[in-house]
Order: structure tokens, then C-alpha cells, then sequence
């Protein structure tokens, strides 16, 4: 490939994962970052050209997506994904964008009461509309957030606290979306993919309790699962500066879903797409062992 890559969201873990992953096989990339800071320093210095572009900026973005072909479209979660999705849309249509690799939810469908992923559900329809060769990529539980999730409470009291523990669900590495991400962008094939809906899966199902095994076979020491309710694991993840009302608001939602069994699902596609097989959740951990020590 000649032409540059775009990968917006470029400071968020998938895309930073993706567009090292390109930049190592000599490929062009193109960053999109909301401000100028010390991570787009650190993506220049990789190698990747760093642009400021806003999805609410029609202007930027028509800047922005000069002379690229193919994109990794990654909104911020926060509100206003079905404005940047229609804006994006408009502006790569006028730009002769041939692929868009967009991150969704693994949980999207039309009965969700989250407001998160009613967006994802229109803003996965509008990228279609706009024939710009969309695919849909779906991941399971991100293995990160458990050291928001489970980090602080394992570390002070050896607890973790978590509703719904009869639920059943994937977690997912991160670079494993990523290896997803690049090998659809770099595809010489890339056309039997536009239109698909990838459900990306680690490989083993979970419970609240064998998550906690999990930690405590590494930590070598016994931590306990407590059941909660929603509320207070919603009240509790709040305290979180990242967690805005927006994302409280779908995490509430989101646990439903958990507990309804919309993420109790085991695919083949990261093996598929990438070659190797997907990693396991016990390796995220041993990576990001110090967060529960």
C-alpha cells in the first residue's frame, strides 16, 4: 500500500496498538488527535503524522482525510458518536474513502435502553448508508477495564465487587483488536469484508468468580467475589474521573446486557483475520500485574 492509513481516536489504547502495528511493517499513517500533547509527541516519534481533527469539526475532518483511502473510525465514548458518524460519513464520502474499519459493541441491538449503544446501532447504520466500505468490528468485555474495574478494591482489600454472578461473558486483549484492526486495513481483500459485523472474542468464557481465580492464581493469594447490586456498582465505578454521567448512564444498561448474556458468545474471528489465536485474559493480567498487587 502507498497511500496512508488514518487512525482516529489515535491517543485511545486500540488505535495507539494499531498504529504501532503499521508503522512496524513500514506502512504510512496518519493520527488524528483531539489536542497536541505528550501521546501525539510520543506517536511522532514512532513515525505516524499527527493531525488535530475534532468528528464535530466538518472542516478538520475534510483536512484530515485528504489523500486517505482507508480508515479506523474510534469515537471518544462520550455523547454526540451519531453526530461524528453522520459528519465523518459526509466527509469521507467527498473524500473517496474506500474502507472504514469502525468500532462498535459487542451488545448492540435495538431493545437496549443504554444511550451508548442505541448510538453505536444508528451510527453503525449511517456508515453503511454512506457506502464508504464499512465494517463493523464487535469486541467482547475489554480486558482493561478491570484495572478500574477490579485494580483498586483487589489491591486494598483483596475483594472484587461485581453484580450479575451467574453471568457469562468474553473479555478480550486489547492488541488482539488492534492485530483485528490493521490486518482489515492493510487487506489486498478488503472488499469481502465491507459490510460485515465482526464479534471479536477471547478465547474462554468468564464468571465474576473465575475472574477472581484468575487473580488470585497470579497473586498468589486468595481473593474473594462479592456480589453487589447494580446501583452500587454504578455508584462505585462513578467515583472514577473518567466516568461521566453519559457512560454511568450506560453501565447500568451495559450490566443487563451482561446478565442477559449478550456478551456469552465465542467466535473464531481473531484467529481468522489475524493468523494467531486470540489472547488469554491471564496474560493482560501478568502484563498489568502491578495494578493488583
Amino acid at each position: 500500500m502507498n497511500s496512508k492509513i488514518l487512525i482516529t481516536g489515535a491517543t485511545g489504547t486500540t488505535s495507539q496498538l494499531a498504529i504501532k502495528s503499521l508503522l512496524n511493517r513500514g506502512l504510512k499513517v496518519r493520527a488524528m488527535v483531539r489536542l497536541f500533547d505528550q501521546r501525539s509527541e510520543q506517536l511522532e516519534e514512532l513515525g505516524a503524522e499527527v493531525v488535530k481533527g475534532d468528528f464535530l469539526d466538518l472542516k478538520s475532518l475534510r483536512t484530515t482525510l485528504e489523500g486517505i483511502e482507508r480508515v479506523y473510525f474510534c469515537n471518544p465514548f462520550k455523547d454526540g458518536l451519531t453526530k461524528a458518524a453522520g459528519y465523518f460519513a459526509k466527509a469521507a464520502k467527498e473524500s473517496g474513502v474506500k474502507l472504514t474499519v469502525s468500532m462498535s459493541q459487542m451488545n448492540v441491538h435495538e431493545g437496549s435502553t443504554s444511550p451508548a449503544t442505541q448510538n453505536h446501532l444508528i451510527a453503525e447504520d449511517i456508515l453503511d448508508w454512506a457506502n464508504i466500505g464499512s465494517v463493523h468490528i464487535r469486541p467482547g468485555l475489554f480486558a482493561w477495564n478491570y484495572l478500574n474495574m477490579a485494580g483498586i478494591t483487589v489491591k486494598a482489600e483483596g475483594k472484587f465487587y461485581f453484580p450479575n454472578p451467574d453471568a457469562k461473558y468474553t473479555i478480550i486483549h486489547p492488541q488482539d483488536i488492534s492485530d483485528v484492526v490493521a490486518e482489515l486495513l492493510i487487506s489486498e481483500n478488503y472488499k469481502s469484508h465491507i459490510g460485515k459485523k465482526y464479534y471479536l472474542t477471547g478465547p474462554r468464557i468468564f464468571t465474576a468468580q473465575e475472574v477472581v481465580n484468575e487473580l488470585g492464581d497470579l497473586l498468589n493469594r486468595k481473593i474473594e467475589y462479592i456480589e453487589i447490586p447494580i446501583e452500587h456498582w454504578v455508584e462505585a465505578m462513578k467515583r472514577d474521573p473518567y466516568v461521566n454521567d453519559f457512560l454511568a448512564k450506560h453501565l447500568r444498561e451495559f450490566s443487563k446486557d451482561i446478565a442477559n448474556g449478550f456478551f456469552n458468545k465465542s467466535t473464531d474471528v481473531v484467529e481468522t483475520l489475524t493468523g494467531h489465536k486470540p489472547r488469554e485474559f491471564k496474560t493482560y493480567l501478568k502484563e498489568n500485574i502491578d495494578a493488583f498487587k
